[in-house]
């Protein structure tokens, strides 16, 4: 897991990234505090990029294509952030280094795996031991018949879905080329031969979801953030990507942060984004954290509808009189809650975080990603944020300059490494 977080103002902008990597599956987990999650885009202009999430797209590490793609950039620039981000992604797009049958095959049977494996533990193996539990005998086609339910309900909710990828011709191209890789993964998982329909079922689920907005835990989400040539505001782009399929991208971009002199619709004068574990950062700046809020509103939407139940029982009231009043009264105090929030807790952080110097921006972003990795210290759960901050300010008069940097080698017994980082640009 991951810690990252970028702050931005009109001074310039801070990114701030803990170093923890977590090797291996559920049960069977090691974490390191050595990763590196924040990089220059460019060695001589003021753009920086922050990986979470996987650490490599189609087997290759991000830190490797970033560094391929920094020598090819060499000195060249772009008016834009917006035109430094659509080249980067085309570069690892378009190399064929990055992917091939191979890496695409091994990326299917990831995603398909880890989902059907979802599927068997926590839909379709609780309802088998329901079943077991009856005392009566369980049949392949009882598992079928569950398998298929489960299938159904997930398509349907795939269908309610965006999809990223719009060629017409995909669903037909993936299936001729992935077929027997879902046809192995599912003998290699399921002890029994199952019947066409659910096979198909499950070939339909997967295309959908290869298609879909829907993304595997296994994804990787790519900051980059900076100034192109012409912008003299920074901005902050943030994706989510998946992978190629059939030579398609499957990718995400969210709303970007643009920051400007005034605010509207478009521009603000300040603005913060955590990224992979925000919990602490919207606690920090809502007061309250996120999943405590839930479970407080499913407390008063449950309260609500017991007294409901008391007043048709116990006193005879018309069940249409109280249908609804429970998620009228939510939505309620969620909104009370929210203006609360704004005006006490994130406005005032807001107002401060517009003037804040750049020097403080940097201490901002390391103490918020520090704050993150001491909660999960303490906690029992794993300890899957934390190890040295890396934290740099990017503003457009300096550039992108460390505030703090961890090397795997001593820098003092490294010259030639420094010598060497500019080489070939004039």
């Amino acid at each position: 897991m991951t810690a990252e977080i970028g702050i931005l103002n009109r001074s310039g902008v801070a990114l701030a990234a803990d170093s923890a990597v977590t090797i291996g599956g559920e049960g069977n987990q090691k974490v390191y505090n050595s990763a590196n999650k924040l990089f220059s885009l460019s060695k001589i202009h003021p753009v920086g990029i922050m990986i979470y999430g996987g650490a490599d797209f189609m087997g290759v590490p991000w830190e490797t294509i970033i560094k391929t793609y920094r020598g090819k950039l060499g000195d060249a620039k772009f008016d834009t952030l917006q035109e430094y981000a659509d080249h980067f992604i085309k570069f690892f797009v378009t190399d064929n280094r990055f992917c091939n049958n191979h890496t695409e095959y091994d990326l299917v049977h990831k995603i398909l795996y880890s989902e059907l494996m979802d599927m068997l533990n926590y839909e379709v193996n609780p309802k088998i031991n329901e079943l077991t539990g009856t005392g009566e005998p369980v049949h392949n086609s009882d598992v079928e018949k569950i398998l298929t339910s489960v299938l159904e309900n997930r398509i349907n909710k795939l269908n309610s879905n965006s999809e990223i990828i719009h060629n017409p011709t995909f669903v037909e191209s993936f299936v001729d080329k992935h077929r027997n890789t879902i046809l192995d993964l599912l003998r290699k998982v399921i002890n029994f031969e199952l019947q066409t329909h659910v096979i198909d079922s499950f070939v339909d689920f997967c295309t959908k979801l290869i298609k879909s907005d829907t993304f595997s835990k296994n994804h990787s989400g790519i900051v980059i953030s900076g100034y192109g040539e012409n912008e003299i505001f920074p901005s902050l782009l943030d994706y989510k990507i998946e992978g190629i399929f059939l030579g398609e991208l499957k990718a995400k971009e969210s709303q970007p942060i643009k920051i400007n002199s005034y605010s509207d619709e478009v521009y603000s004068t300040a603005a913060m984004r955590p990224f992979a574990q925000k919990e602490m950062v919207y606690s920090f700046m809502n007061g309250l954290e996120p999943s405590l809020q839930d479970n407080i509103m499913q407390i008063i939407y449950n309260t609500i509808e017991a007294y409901n139940q008391i007043l048709i029982k116990d006193f005879s009231i018309d069940k249409k009189f109280t249908e609804g009043v429970p998620n009228v009264i939510v939505e309620n105090i969620h909104r009370e809650l929210d203006k609360i929030q704004s005006t006490y807790y994130a406005q005032p952080i807001m107002d401060i975080l517009e003037v804040l110097p750049k020097e403080e921006l940097a201490a901002m972003a390391e103490a918020l990603v520090n704050l993150t990795s001491f909660k999960r210290r303490i906690s029992m759960e794993a300890d899957s944020v934390g190890g040295p901050i890396d934290v740099c300010v990017i503003t457009k008069g300096d550039g992108l300059v460390w505030i703090k940097r961890k090397h795997y080698f001593e820098p003092e017994l490294n010259y030639n490494f420094f010598k060497n980082y500019l080489k070939g640009i004039d």
